[in-house]
């Protein structure tokens, strides 16, 4: 005699799993997707998973690319990534959202569109990609003005990194003082909060600057020695916009989430010629 055994699949709403009735926080991701498992989308997957919380992705671009170069890039389609979006908001809770690499410049205001036409109410993180680490570009011509435009007075926060600011503001940055001086100016001019990472800066600290509500706030911590690892600007904004779905306030979040960021880097890994933060 044949024994059947019926299964039923049903959607679990919010989150929540039936061992232990945990809610995990959702981070809705918007970016490109980086092969080599640094940066980009899937940087951003080991950061928040590594903390937690529960990662959905828009992928607006694919690129094929390591830490030394970036060999091509292919965008998708705005039919594909408004897709995305549809499959995703039909179920899936988002308490913050992280936007990365946008690359074509009439992605910002197609994606504000998409956050006003699914009237999400949530944190957003925007990281304004505008080349990679070696200097290759990573987003079309005119991108920052698209960018102010249509995202900055949607953002929560604001993360550039120094070249990103320097493009930005089009002034230069040279010291701790000058990415003070900047977020204020930035942050005057966008009414938005402005995080400007310091990383490459050549100190022996590294220092971030968050200018916020009018109160400049300076997080720093000492340089750990040989240590650069691809993505680690993806995973800082990342890690932020998991502490702002939590309720955590905007210093607090940025407090927390450099913290955790050196913590990883510590662990940093060699593979071949280039460093990566763990996943896990």
């Amino acid at each position: 005699m044949t024994h059947l055994k019926l299964y039923l699949f049903f959607p679990l709403p919010h989150f929540i799993f039936l061992e232990d009735h945990h809610k995990m926080n959702g981070i809705l991701i918007i970016g490109g997707s980086d092969c080599s498992c640094g940066a980009g989308i899937q940087g951003d997957l080991k950061i928040i998973t590594c903390l937690g919380a529960y990662a959905t992705t828009v992928i607006t671009c694919v690129v094929a690319e390591h830490p030394g170069r970036v060999e091509s890039l292919y965008h998708l389609p705005s039919s594909i990534i408004e897709s995305q979006f549809h499959s995703i908001l039909d179920f899936f809770p988002i308490d913050a959202i992280k936007i990365g690499m946008l690359y074509k410049k009439e992605l910002p205001q197609k994606i504000v569109e998409l956050i006003r036409k699914f009237k999400i109410n949530a944190p957003i993180v925007v990281d304004p990609v505008l080349a990679a680490g070696n200097g290759d570009s990573l987003a079309e011509p005119g991108m920052e003005e698209e960018l102010a435009r249509n995202l900055f007075p949607l953002a929560t926060v604001v993360t550039p990194n120094i070249e990103e600011a320097e493009l930005l503001s089009g002034l230069r940055i040279e010291s701790p003082e000058d990415m003070l001086r900047v977020a204020q100016d930035l942050s005057e001019q966008y009414s938005t909060s402005f995080l400007i990472k310091g990383g490459h800066l050549q100190d022996k600290t590294t220092i971030d600057v968050l200018y916020h509500k009018g109160i400049a706030h300076k997080f720093e911590l000492p340089r750990i020695l040989h240590a650069n690892p691809h993505g680690t600007g993806c995973s800082l904004a990342s890690a932020t916009a998991v502490f702002l779905a939590q309720g955590l306030d905007l210093p607090k979040a940025v407090e927390k989430a450099k913290a955790k960021l050196y913590e990883k880097i510590k662990s940093q890994l060699q593979i071949g010629p280039f460093y990566f933060l763990p996943p896990t």
